[in-house]
Order: C-alpha cells, then structure tokens, then sequence
C-alpha cells in the first residue's frame, strides 16, 4: 500500500511540474502556433472586396463563433457609419428619407434587425 501511495505521489507530481513547465514563457522559445488561419478584416473602412474575400476557420460544429462575431460586429459598424453619412447627406440635399430605410440592409443580413 505504501509503494502504491508512493507511485500516486510521484504522478501527481510529475503532472503538476509539467502543467507548470507547459505555461512557463521560456525566453528565446517563438510562441506557439495556433490552428487559426482567418485573417480578421483590415483595419479602417471595409470594402465589398474583402467582405467576398473573408474567410472562417472551421470547428467542430461550424465556425469560430469569435471570428464570426467579430466581423458582423465590425460589419455592422461600417454599415451604421454609412447609414448615417448618406442620412446626413440627404438631409443636406434636402432629399426626404424613404420609410424602409431603417431596414435597407435585411436582406442581405437575412432579416436581422439591426
């Protein structure tokens, strides 16, 4: 009973020193290297370019949900932005607004309010 104790010991020991080494930066070593091959959308306006060009990585039940919503996130700002520009400017021309405009983008988000 004492070897088996012994054996216990020296296993959770040797498990608890290697969790500690795994996470320990060691100077010189290059961080590791991830399975993550999205590149996020650039930084600034984004164009329908790269909207058509954007790219998820797959998990096991889809996609990456935090690439996913931050680039809806990040869409979604543009898209506000540019709301209220062409707002602004209509009401500089003094063109009137249409009553769907709130809406202009659900079909391309699949019937999402925004």
């Amino acid at each position: 009973m004492i070897i088996l104790g012994a054996v216990v010991a020296v296993l959770v020991l040797g498990a608890g020193l290697a969790w500690l080494v795994a996470r320990t930066d060691v100077p010189g070593v290059p961080p590791a290297v991830t399975t993550e091959s999205a590149v996020p959308l650039p930084a600034g306006p984004v164009g329908p370019d790269q909207v058509r060009d954007l790219r998820f990585d797959q998990a096991v039940r889809g996609y990456r949900m935090a690439q996913v919503d931050e680039a809806l996130r990040r869409l979604g700002q543009e898209l506000a932005a540019r709301d209220a520009e062409i707002a602004r400017l209509r009401d500089q021309a003094g063109v009137p607004r249409a009553t769907e405009a709130r809406h202009e983008h659900a079909d391309l988000l699949g019937g999402m309010d925004g």
